[in-house]
Parts: structure tokens; C-alpha cells; sequence
């Protein structure tokens, strides 16, 4: 069986590598730090504070050093996160508790106010972020064992990552052991991520590309990831060339948002082999303006409860195939349906769908919208494509 916990091996590997860096502090860990810390975190959850494997710690936080540091724990468990939106209301946040029923919610103290009128908590541990922080630092003071406790099975559920429940209640998709590392190393494939990249994550916590577009494949691949807790134009473009990244993943508006800016045309951007955008399609004129920048643009396709990275598109046809999400990652099978299930022909539009080892296998404690989305082993999309001749 593969091994789980990934931030071990390079701890071993390339102890002195550093791992991430908070790009609002200057805060940094190395991967031993980061393993040294999730270790002592993965024994304090579970002997001191008696949590077990599959129990559900709900986070409303931004992302920070700790916030991954529990993520490389429950690597480590197989405690399950529940990253919350920190843009929903109490009432909405309310909902998800009472729906994933944590053992452990932690929160960003700026956040307190949210947590402060939730009914659903029952026997919860109820924990600011800093208690986290405060554990972090301990593990960093003391050389710690590595964990000896029991480890995951590819199936078990790492993340629960709600949807945006625009057709009713969010729905929390489980996204297992076995999908983090298919999706890396679909990643890795496509984006040719080795140990020497550096990339800055500016997306949030609880969208899935916040953790798996980038994140997670470059931990896997003893990359290094700034992490930024806020988009800012400005600044986002400075740090790209003083940090001297070699990928970046933005969705649209952020790109467009970048080219306007009066720090656009000075801005060093020689280091960046090009940028990874999804979400929506990109308008031609900001993919020239970037491409007169120097900066190639690959565009990309996925979703919470499939991958999420599935499509890209090479950056040597994003003006030739302007609007297309590109051909399916290696690992990633596809077909196109009519609405009676019989796959459609070359350029005739069908729905979506999709199967691999990146596939969620359902949502929490939901049957009939997992049997809904995947009745017949097949992940339904919802979305209308066609494929071309080149595929």
C-alpha cells in the first residue's frame, strides 16, 4: 500500500527544502519542520484530545502555515477537514455543522463572530486558530517520533468540500486519500512539476483550488507554495518576480484584473514558465496582452467532485483554440452522452462525463445525489461539450 504521508518522505528526502512560505509574515518551514510539527499535531489530536480516524475538524480560516500543517496531519490519521466558506453566514455555517457534525471546529479569530450564534455544535471542541498555532509551535521545539498510529486507506475521505448548493443544501463531496494522489499526479504530467518549482497560492481554503489545483501537487512533489492569504493585483505581481515563480493559477477575472493594473507593465515576470487559469473561459485580448508580457497561459477545466485538474489546454494553442478546455489529463477517462445515455460523435454536443481514480465516490450522507450523480458508474456532469477531431 502507497504511502499516505507524503511531507515524511521529503522530511527524509530533502529535510532543508522549504515547503511553504506565508508571503504575508515571511514566515517559512522547511519540509522537516512541517513533518516534525504535523507530527506532534497528529499525537496531540488523537491521544490528548481523543480524536479518531474519520472525525471531522470543520476550519474557517484563512489559509496559514498551521492550516496546512493540520491538513499534513490528517495525511497522517485520517481525520477528515471540513474547510468552511468564511463568507457564509452563521445561519449557513450552521447548517454544515449540523450536517458534518464535527469533533473539532477551529476559527480565525476574525471570524469569531460566526461562531459565536451556532446551535448545531452539540459536543464539539470548539478551538481559535491560535490554540493550533500554540500546538505547531510546541512540535517545533521538541524533536518528535514519527507517527506510529493507525494510517488511512486510499479510500478513506481527507477533505469534505461543500458545494455552492445553488439548486438547494451544499453537499458535501468526500475527497479521499486515492484522489489527492491521482490528481497530483495528473498534475504533475501535464504541468511538469519538479522538486525546484515555486508557485504562490492566492486562492481560499475552502474552494477546492485552494488546495488541490497546485497546493497539494507541489507538496507532493517537494515543491515549494507561497501562500497568500488575499488577491492584490499589485502586490501578487511584484511577488510573482521577487519570489521568481514558475507557475501560477489564477481563474479570469484575477488575470484581467493583474493586466490592468499600472504595475503591469513593469512588472519582472521572466521566471514564470506560464499561468494556469480556470473557471471560465478567457477573452482572447487578455490572453494576448499576457502573451505580448512573455507569459504563455494554459486553460484548464475540472470541479469539486472530479479531479479537479482534467483538462488543459497547451499554451502553444490558446489563441488557435480559444474557448476549448484542451484534451483530458492522463489519467482522466471521458465521454459525451445524449440525453438517453448513448455517447454522441465527433463534434456533437453531449454532457460531460467522467471516471477515473480522481472521482469522488459520493457525497456525505447523501445516497440519492450520489446515486444521482453516478448512476451508472460515471460521474454526470451537467455540462454540455463537444469534441473536436483532434480531440
Amino acid at each position: 500500500m502507497y504511502t499516505k504521508d507524503w511531507v515524511a518522505k521529503w522530511a527524509l528526502y530533502s529535510p532543508h527544502k522549504v515547503a511553504l512560505k506565508e508571503l504575508d509574515t515571511d514566515r517559512a518551514c522547511t519540509y522537516a519542520e512541517l513533518n516534525q510539527a504535523a507530527n506532534y499535531l497528529a499525537t496531540a489530536l488523537t491521544q490528548n484530545h481523543g480524536l479518531r480516524k474519520g472525525d471531522r475538524v470543520m476550519v474557517i480560516a484563512e489559509h496559514c502555515l498551521e492550516y496546512v500543517t493540520l491538513f499534513v496531519a490528517a495525511q497522517k490519521t485520517g481525520l477528515v477537514l471540513v474547510p468552511v466558506n468564511y463568507r457564509l453566514t452563521a445561519s449557513e455555517i450552521d447548517f454544515l455543522v449540523s450536517n458534518c457534525q464535527p469533533a473539532l471546529l477551529i476559527y480565525e479569530e476574525q471570524f469569531q463572530e460566526k461562531v459565536l450564534p451556532l446551535r448545531a455544535l452539540n459536543a464539539a471542541e470548539v478551538w481559535p486558530l491560535q490554540t493550533l498555532a500554540d500546538l505547531c509551535r510546541r512540535g517545533l521545539e521538541t524533536p518528535q517520533p514519527a507517527w506510529a498510529g493507525p494510517e488511512p486507506d486510499e479510500d478513506d475521505a481527507v477533505f469534505i468540500l461543500y458545494t455552492s448548493g445553488t439548486t438547494g443544501f451544499p453537499k458535501g463531496a468526500l475527497y479521499t486519500h486515492r484522489m489527492l494522489l491521482w490528481n497530483s499526479l495528473n498534475t504533475s504530467l501535464s504541468l511538469e512539476i519538479t522538486p525546484d518549482d515555486f508557485t504562490i497560492n492566492s486562492m481560499p481554503p475552502f474552494h477546492t483550488g485552494g488546495w488541490n489545483v497546485l497546493l497539494t501537487p507541489f507538496l507532493h512533489r517537494g515543491a515549494t507554495v507561497g501562500l497568500l492569504k488575499k488577491f492584490q493585483p499589485e502586490r501578487l505581481l511584484a511577488l510573482l518576480g521577487q519570489e521568481q515563480a514558475d507557475i501560477f493559477m489564477g481563474v479570469p477575472t484575477m488575470l484581467k484584473m493583474m493586466m490592468e493594473s499600472p504595475a503591469f507593465a513593469s512588472a519582472d515576470l521572466g521566471s514564470l514558465r506560464y499561468f494556469i487559469v480556470g473557471g471560465e473561459a478567457l477573452p482572447l485580448e487578455v490572453i494576448r496582452a499576457w502573451d505580448r508580457k512573455g507569459i504563455k497561459i494554459r486553460q484548464g477545466f475540472g470541479l469539486t467532485e472530479v479531479g479537479p485538474n482534467l483538462f488543459s489546454l497547451h499554451q502553444d494553442d490558446a489563441v488557435r483554440k480559444i474557448g476549448s478546455i484542451g484534451r483530458a489529463n492522463f489519467y482522466v477517462e471521458t465521454k459525451l452522452v445524449d440525453e438517453q445515455g448513448q455517447e454522441v460523435g465527433p463534434n456533437e454536443v453531449g454532457e460531460l462525463c467522467l471516471r477515473g481514480p480522481m472521482t469522488t465516490p459520493g457525497y456525505w450522507r447523501d445516497p440519492e445525489a450520489t446515486a444521482k450523480a453516478m448512476p451508472d458508474g460515471w460521474f454526470r456532469t451537467g455540462d454540455l461539450l463537444r469534441c473536436d477531431d483532434e480531440g
